[in-house]
């Protein structure tokens, strides 16, 4: 899988095989399963609540979060694939937060899942092949997602 930025302004993800798209739609698998209290819960944990926060904020965030994931979703199952499954994304500008918030969600519930900022220091390759394979597969992903956020910074937004 290749990133880069586009002349207007956006990104590109070019997918190679049904695998890298399979590692796209973990995107949204990811950021759906946050465990714990809800994410705007968790936001909101060192805020004042009151009745209008669980009124008027809450589903505002619980739409907005859950229209994230699927817009990256149809995004990715709509992307235009050959016969050998490859293809590209694009991820335009007016899109951008869009991807990052998702992308933050799944980074968020990965981090809650696998308490990864405790394996940061894992950066050899040797070092990954010690772990589990779903901690691995977890680690890889966080990595992958961070990249795919610091190209939106860099680039797009």
């Amino acid at each position: 899988m290749k990133m880069a930025p586009t002349l207007e302004g956006g990104l590109r993800i070019d997918a190679d095989s049904l695998t890298d798209w399979m590692i796209l739609e973990l995107i949204c698998a990811d950021a759906s399963r946050l465990p714990g209290p809800p994410l705007y819960d968790q936001l909101s944990s060192r805020m004042e609540q009151d009745d209008d926060w669980k009124e008027f904020v809450v589903p505002d965030i619980v739409t907005q979060f859950q229209d994230q994931i699927t817009h990256i979703s149809r995004a990715i199952s709509s992307a235009p694939k050959d016969e050998e499954h490859s293809g590209s994304l694009f991820i335009h500008k007016d899109d951008s937060m869009i991807w990052y918030g998702a992308v933050n969600q799944a980074r968020l519930s990965l981090e809650k899942q696998y308490d990864l900022s405790m394996h940061e220091i894992l950066e050899t390759e040797k070092a990954l092949d010690d772990l589990e394979p779903e901690l691995r597969s977890a680690v890889i992903r966080n990595q992958f997602y961070c990249a795919i956020q610091s190209a939106l910074l860099d680039y797009v937004l």
